[in-house]
């Protein structure tokens, strides 16, 4: 009996689409400012991102983590994440991200992980910090 994990896909984008909030995921600009000085970094990675993808969230207490499978995350992770939001896959690969802007409210990324059989991916499991 195959799987049809586009279907799967499709049933997580509608729930998620019906009980989420908008966020915004941004992976920040790591273009060095001046290629001669490639240690120095970007000047300001925040101002103008590399990408950005707004996509709707549902977020849970990372108390449930283990009833999420994410029984790989280390303990201590967990202890500086105060959410994680489940998302949909956004417009490029969301475990690059850096920051995500939650109603106003920039929050840094701890971890991303992904629930992805085959090679469909369903759904993000993106921990964050304030």
């Amino acid at each position: 009996m195959a799987i049809d994990y586009v279907k799967l896909a499709a049933t997580a984008l509608r729930l998620i689409a019906a009980a989420g909030r908008e966020i915004t995921v941004i992976k920040f600009n790591q273009t060095p400012a001046d290629a001669g000085k490639p240690w120095e970094g970007p000047s300001d990675p925040q101002t103008v991102p590399d990408a950005t993808s707004t996509v709707k969230g549902v977020f849970v207490s990372p108390a449930g983590a283990p009833a999420l499978g994410l029984q790989a995350i280390s303990e201590d992770l967990l202890k500086i994440t105060v959410e994680i939001a489940i998302v949909h896959a956004g417009s490029f690969d969301l475990a690059e991200a850096d920051e995500i802007i939650d109603g106003g409210v920039h929050k840094t990324i701890s971890f991303v992980d992904k629930l992805k059989p085959a090679d469909t991916t369903l759904l993000y499991f993106i921990g964050v910090a304030r």
